[in-house]
């Protein structure tokens, strides 16, 4: 009997919130050992599309799946607190940058689909891969803000009249934060003073994770928030009132990271869900999720806008990873002020 398990980290505990039955009903837990048929996934992304894949992969495989979800920067801190003794296979999700960071804590594996990789998204040491490619957006609720008074690039979101009304996680806390408004601020000429704006709009108010913003935004607790295409383009589809931009002054395309993890307890099990993440048969159904593939052999979903349409530049990973430190400092700075 197949058993999908999901996990949930709130804070620094672990916490078994729902083991379900894929082949029948209900409630079962179960903890993890060495020679168990599973593999242990630290998932940052969000359970729309993840937990379907998850779901695929036992099916066709027989291997149990354990989804820990929560944030990247939870999720990664936890594979560096764990590096003596790992209790995760695979990490799946956050930006580039961040797996760059992590890249000692990862195991370097040459997958059998890194050839039809976008050479762009390719890692030439083969810690890590990138799985989806999307552009950061704005959004904005339609019920809250009008057509004429939408955002409609990076510099209005420090308008006045959003302050208090955007929707942003602390960036010393999520990793796709950091990455949206590094873009902001590189859109804006890459005047570090943008930090401190931003974090005067916020008023004090952040959302306890990136995944949050969108929910957020169409709850109609924020008028406007900055994050990725997905999200926005997920949540238009299920019917929310919001409307995406493209900002006028260009932004950046980023990528979503896959890897396992070094010293990984269920090693042949995690090169097999990863191998299962990236091969074609689950990247020509990406768009039915609202996400780009990295593949060469993928064409971009009909459903996207396509990149030629959309003024943009690759995300600089190298950037990130070296300004990251100056870049959260400042943010502290300005926070506590």
């Amino acid at each position: 009997m197949i058993i999908f398990q999901r996990m949930q980290i709130w804070g620094a505990t672990l916490l078994l919130t729902a083991g379900f039955l894929l082949a029948a009903c209900g409630i079962e837990t179960q903890s993890v050992q060495p020679d168990e048929n599973i593999v242990v996934v630290y998932n940052c992304n969000t359970d729309d599309w993840t937990a379907p894949l998850a779901k695929e992969f036992q099916e066709q495989t027989g291997i149990q799946v354990q989804l820990v979800s929560g944030s990247s920067g939870e999720l990664m801190a936890r594979v560096r607190t764990e590096q003596e003794n790992p209790h995760g296979d695979i990490i799946w999700g956050g930006t580039t940058d961040a797996y760059v960071a992590l890249e000692s804590y990862l195991e370097p594996y040459v997958s059998p689909e890194k050839s039809a990789i976008l050479p762009n998204f390719v890692r030439g040491n083969n810690a890590f891969y990138n799985m989806v490619m999307d552009p950061y957006v704005i959004a904005y609720n339609s019920d809250l803000v009008s057509e004429a008074d939408a955002p409609k690039g990076w510099r209005d979101l420090l308008d006045p009249k959003f302050r208090g009304r955007i929707a942003l996680a602390d960036p010393t806390k999520s990793t796709s934060s950091y990455a949206v408004l590094l873009t902001m601020m590189d859109a804006l000429g890459g005047d570090t003073t943008v930090i401190g704006e931003v974090a005067e709009q916020l008023d004090g108010r952040s959302t306890a994770s990136s995944a949050a913003q969108i929910k957020a935004l169409s709850d109609g607790e924020y008028a406007v928030t900055a994050t990725f295409e997905e999200a926005v383009l997920t949540y238009i589809a299920g019917g929310a009132h919001m409307k995406i931009v493209y900002p006028e002054e260009g932004t950046a395309v980023s990528s979503g990271g896959i890897a396992i993890i070094k010293n990984a307890p269920h090693a042949e099990n995690a090169k097999k869900f990863l191998n299962f993440l990236m091969s074609r048969q689950v990247h020509e159904r990406l768009g039915e999720y609202e996400r780009r593939s990295t593949r060469a052999d993928i064409p971009a979903p009909p459903n996207l806008r396509p990149l030629s349409e959309i003024r943009y530049i690759w995300f600089d990973t190298q950037r990130a990873v070296s300004f990251r430190d100056e870049f959260l400092s400042k943010w502290r700075a300005a926070v506590i002020k």
